[in-house]
């Protein structure tokens, strides 16, 4: 390195910069975590098919007791 004063670099900014690198690394390291722990494409169409299953189930029971219930209904 030249011996101008204007290019040095001293140790405390090499310093600051070491802590500026590993400030960003635990940031990184923090946000793959996260986008580690989203749903996959697999686990959201699990919850899918299952709520639309409980969705059927439960409009079908739901149109039986109806219709054994109150049977003097007319429904047509």
């Amino acid at each position: 390195m030249p011996d101008d004063r204007e290019t040095r670099v001293t140790l405390r900014q090499v310093d600051q910069l070491r802590t500026d690198i590993a400030n960003l690394e635990c940031g990184q390291e923090f946000l793959m975590q996260q986008i580690n722990r989203l749903p996959t494409a697999r686990d959201l169409w699990r919850a899918i098919t299952l709520i639309a299953l409980v969705a059927a189930v439960l409009g079908i029971v739901g149109i039986e007791a109806l219709w054994r219930y109150f049977p003097g209904c007319s429904w047509n």
